[in-house]
């Protein structure tokens, strides 16, 4: 059995810092480990080490970093493989550790030939019933293709993905005269116990069965037809006890109610015998989740690369070991007497599915154990403390954001919108009560259940933040109390209160406060709506906002002016923007078209910017990307004719960088001076522009991102400062983990 440390050594080890006791020569076990926090560095460099061998240090979440293990065996018996990962937090229980990849959590694997010698068998796929080498590529015009051959017996392959497989599609053809089919394999045990959906073209069927010890039994079954000679396409997906079947793009579907769930194996495929089968565009793909903790891919290094000898903690003989790449296991020789190194790569997330969060301070143990999942004797886990750096967020930015904050309560408190991750869309409000350095959920207990911010807008008015929610089924209405609310702090009050139930296109929606409580909503049905809340907090009928006009609109954004005018500006489907009034008596003015000549994809349908308001002159200023990819922007001041477009920014603004549908910029006001940040398309940086008299030259405000998103607020600190507060996204692809807090100090002693 492993011995592991005791209580006292970890807490020692943690504060101090220091490296564990060297082992002994000839160690078996885990004799040595070595943390590598420079994830770029080559597999098996000796550089970018977070500390000497066998010393526990400090990682930052949502940073990936490597482990690198000796495992060596000197008793005279291999260790079995595969060997798998596993963690646990401040001494609880073990759990393994799985791969998700960071930020976004994909498992996704696509077959790609294009490059595969004609005659040679992919990688990837074993023959698992049937003759070895029977599955090679070969050339179909311009393009190749797999093409699997059954000789006398039947053959089946399977394809090997690093993690549990659950969805699996291809094309296939069947040469002309082929009456007997394909079948495709998935809960493979062997080629008499398995699940299969089979393509029948002699009987016109396709259907979906189990065969136990050899024995068929159908579940379900449709017609179908099943020519020969040309391409098909189907999707096998299994959900915890449901196996769903397309066919040619949902000509034909099938499903499945299993009494328990499909045991986990490859996808692959079977080809009865004497007949032949081609394939093309095969993808597998697994359930994403976000753990606390996980394997993640490495670009340095290919998955299964062949270590050499780094570490100094056995004096074993040497035999190569592998780097890890987004695999949940790692199938290695172990001979008797010997060692070998294996490297992970790994992240600590800030938030994880359910909401969880891992905090500062927090400890996370590994080891690794073989195929019996038994650990290894004699090991030394490192022992990891981890730290949130200054201003991280973490968490998953709404998708197609208005004003979701900083938000400022008069104590100095900072509130802003986001989910925990993009595999759980739940609705949070996060809060800072140091001015930006740390965040973290309040009142979870109680927010909104309707989940999945595909747009958000809201809008402060003293210890109240007003929200307006679009799903792609409804619109609803939210509100939250700030810590300075004087009976309910830190609190959600209204949740999930229905706006309107339209169907969206393309979901944006925006809102104002009045000063007499009412509000004003925007959103996209297949056009832009509007509704009315009363300051009794009752809606009103939803309403087109241009009935019978043309074009279509989408992106409506809006401000409060004077007199309680609301402002909204949007786009039209054509290219265009728009821009209306609603008078406080509910008039609408006449719609005024502001330019022309912007793309016409849904890409474009998030033009405009969240617009500002300049109360001393009453003027509304509106801001848009041009398909010149520069901002532009016009001004209405009172009731007089817009101002003639004037260019904003000198560099190209990134459109619908991670289907937001909208330029990744932000505008705010600060007394009379508008000031823009946003993410150039190039170079995917953060710049930052403000007019004074003309638009000011672009500055870079933070370089080496990938930037996605932004949005912030102007507002005072505690210390008298006036600053520009802003969240953005540093390149999740719309994953999770990559959320930052920054600040423009803009006056103030």
């Amino acid at each position: 059995m492993k011995q592991l440390p005791s209580a006292a050594w970890l807490a020692f080890s943690l504060l101090a810092g220091c490296a564990a006791h060297p082992p002994s020569p000839g160690a078996a076990g885990q004799p040595a480990f070595r943390v590598r926090t420079d994830f770029a560095a080559a597999l098996n460099a000796d550089q970018g080490w977070a500390g000497a061998v066998n010393e526990n240090v400090t990682v930052a979440a949502d940073r990936p970093f490597r482990l690198r293990f000796e495992v060596a065996s000197t008793d005279g018996a291999p260790v079995r493989a595969p060997f798998r990962l596993q963690y646990r937090q401040k001494a609880g229980d073990w759990i393994d550790v799985e791969a998700h990849d960071f930020p976004h959590p994909v498992r996704e694997v696509e077959l790609d030939v294009a490059k595969v010698d004609v005659g040679a068998t992919p990688e990837g796929w074993r023959v698992a019933h049937g003759e070895a080498g029977s599955m090679t590529v070969a050339s179909d015009g311009q393009s190749r293709v797999v093409r699997a051959r059954a000789a006398q017996a039947s053959l089946t392959a399977l394809y090997n993905t690093p993690w549990p497989a659950t969805e699996f599609s291809t094309e296939f053809r069947l040469p002309a005269g082929n009456r007997t089919g394909v079948g495709f394999v998935f809960g493979y045990a062997d080629a008499a116990n398995h699940w299969r959906v089979f393509l029948d073209p002699g009987t016109g069927t396709i259907r979906v069965s189990r065969l136990v010890d050899g024995s068929e039994t159908v579940a379900t079954q449709k017609r179908a037809a099943i020519p020969a000679g040309r391409w098909h396409d189907i999707e096998i997906q299994t959900e915890d006890n449901s196996v769903e079947v397309s066919y040619d793009d949902g000509a034909v579907e099938l499903k499945v109610e299993l009494q328990g769930t499909v045991p986990p194996s490859p996808f692959g495929f079977d080809v009865p015998a004497a007949n032949v089968v081609e394939f093309r565009n095969v993808a597998v793909a697994g359930e994403a989740r976000t753990p606390r903790v996980s394997i993640v891919s490495c670009p340095a290094y290919a998955n299964g690369a062949e270590t050499t000898d780094v570490l100094s903690g056995s004096s074993a003989r040497f035999q190569p070991g592998a780097g890890i790449s987004s695999a949940e296991r790692i199938q290695a020789p172990s001979a008797a007497n010997s060692h070998a190194e294996f490297e992970w790569p790994v992240v600590i997330r800030r938030y994880a599915d359910g909401a969880v969060l891992n905090e500062e301070g927090d400890t996370f143990e590994f080891r690794m154990v073989d195929a019996g999942g038994a650990a290894l004797g004699g090991s030394r886990n490192p022992v990891l403390r981890l730290a949130i750096p200054p201003g991280h967020v973490g968490g998953t930015f709404v998708e197609t954001p208005g004003r979701i904050g900083p938000w400022q309560a008069r104590n100095g408190d900072l509130y802003f919108i986001m989910e925990p991750a993009e595999t759980d869309n739940v609705f949070m409000m996060i809060k800072s009560s140091d001015g930006g350095v740390s965040w973290r959920e309040v009142d979870g207990a109680h927010r909104p259940s309707t989940n999945d911010l595909e747009s958000v807008d809201a809008r402060q008015v003293g210890d109240t933040i007003h929200i307006v929610h679009q799903v792609t089924g409804s619109t609803r209405y939210h509100a939250f109390r700030t810590s300075d609310h004087p009976r309910q702090p830190d609190s959600w009050g209204v949740r999930d209160e229905v706006a309107a139930t339209v169907p969206s296109i393309a979901q944006a929606a925006t809102l104002v406060v009045r000063s007499d409580g009412s509000m004003v909503a925007f959103y996209v049905a297949d056009t832009v709506h509007y509704n009315i809340r009363s300051s009794a907090g009752t809606w009103a009928k939803d309403t087109v906002l241009d009935p019978g006009g043309a074009p279509k609109s989408a992106g409506p954004r809006a401000v409060l002016g004077t007199n309680d005018i609301v402002h909204v500006a949007y786009y039209g489907m054509d290219g265009t923007i728009w821009y209306r009034r609603v008078l406080r008596d509910g008039t609408l003015t006449t719609r005024q078209q502001l330019a022309s000549g912007l793309g016409t994809s849904r890409a474009e349908y998030g033009a405009v910017l969240p617009l500002v308001f300049i109360p001393r002159t009453d003027t509304v200023v509106i801001i848009y990307r041009h398909s010149d990819g520069r901002l532009w922007e016009r001004r209405v001041i009172g009731n007089r004719p817009p101002t003639p477009a004037k260019q904003v920014t000198d560099r190209s603004v990134v459109q619908d960088p991670v289907d937001s549908q909208q330029p990744a910029a932000d505008a705010v006001v600060d007394g009379e001076t508008v000031r823009v940040l946003f993410v150039e398309e190039s170079s995917r940086s953060i710049f930052s522009t403000h007019e004074d008299g003309n638009w000011q030259p672009s500055t870079i405000l933070v370089d080496h991102i990938v930037g996605s998103w932004i949005r912030g607020n102007v507002y005072s600190r505690p210390d008298g400062k006036r600053v520009y507060g802003y969240i953005y996204d540093a390149g999740s692809d719309g994953g999770a983990g990559m959320n930052r807090f920054g600040e423009i100090v803009l006056s103030g002693r």
